[in-house]
């Protein structure tokens, strides 16, 4: 074999449709006889890709668009919130949707784990053909997901290298028609360095009490949240946490913080994203003593 089918995929931008393959000159007869040869990977009926092609996007694709929003996020590197779904954005018109794992099966309307957009009609073409921009994705994350997690989201993506993070006056711009959502964007920190601690920073402000994240408290030290200039709120994860150096360097790390004035509550993920009301009770107790 030539591998003139899988160098015209590639031009074309890594998944062609059969009729793009054969505008090029490519006969059914080539398409079929690369695809059996295992040189491309069948995506779906008339839709073939790249053997290289990420997971995720070839999911999308199944499903009959883009990987776009969190999931687009999440394929650059961004936070992923608990339960994440596929996002996948689609043509307005787009009728025959299938499974993302199974392109002989419709997909069913009413699995939670998919989420379809149609907005599909709005990317560029050229550079969005598999994926939602950086800053596209994160205006769709604004619009489609919770506050707290979107927050968390944009947060994580602002500190991804410069190709792969969103531009802030760019999604504005996508979002100059949609207020609820452009205002979110007044709630994004590129400080935060984890998920958990934007979204207990963004719970936080929700009940009037103004967290400033990372917040150096000595020469060496810095702490997640810092509440009224005395308060700190530090969020753990078994993840960073979880060897006996890492546990000792933390207690360490917590005696240090207090020795200079202050009052650590330590938190941990689940606490934060499962048990809010109980991490918001012992902070407002703490407040108030």
């Amino acid at each position: 074999m030539t591998r003139i089918v899988p160098a015209t995929v590639r031009r074309l931008g890594s998944v062609a449709h059969r009729r793009e393959l054969l505008a090029t000159g490519l006969t059914r007869r080539q398409v079929e006889t690369s695809w059996r040869a295992g040189e491309i990977v069948r995506i779906r009926h008339g839709l073939y890709g790249l053997l290289d092609l990420p997971a995720d996007v070839i999911r999308a694709a199944r499903v009959g668009g883009a990987l776009a929003g969190a999931s687009s996020l999440a394929h650059r590197g961004a936070w992923v919130p608990p339960r994440p779904r596929l996002v996948v954005s689609v043509d307005h018109n787009a009728r025959d949707l299938r499974d993302p794992d199974d392109a002989g099966a419709r997909l069913d309307r009413d699995r939670d784990d998919v989420l379809v957009l149609r907005d599909l009609s709005r990317f560029d073409r050229r550079t969005e053909r598999l994926l939602a921009s950086p800053s596209r994705a994160a205006a769709q994350v604004l619009l489609h997901e919770p506050a707290e997690h979107a927050a968390a989201i944009v947060d994580s993506a602002l500190r991804l290298s410069p190709m792969q993070r969103p531009d802030l006056d760019q999604v504005c711009h996508l979002l100059a028609t949609r207020r609820s959502a452009r205002g979110l964007v007044t709630s994004i920190d590129a400080r935060a360095e984890s998920g958990t601690e934007s979204i207990a920073r963004l719970l936080l402000a929700r009940d009037g009490i103004r967290a400033e994240p990372q917040v150096w408290v000595d020469d060496h030290t810095r702490v997640d949240l810092l509440v009224d200039g005395w308060f700190v709120l530090e969020c753990v994860s078994k993840e960073h946490h979880s060897s006996p150096a890492a546990y000792d360097r933390d207690r360490e790390r917590t005696i240090r913080i207090t020795g200079l004035g202050f009052v650590v509550l330590e938190v941990t993920y689940a606490q934060v994203l499962f048990d809010w009301p109980s991490v918001l009770k012992a902070v407002r107790t703490t407040l108030g003593r």
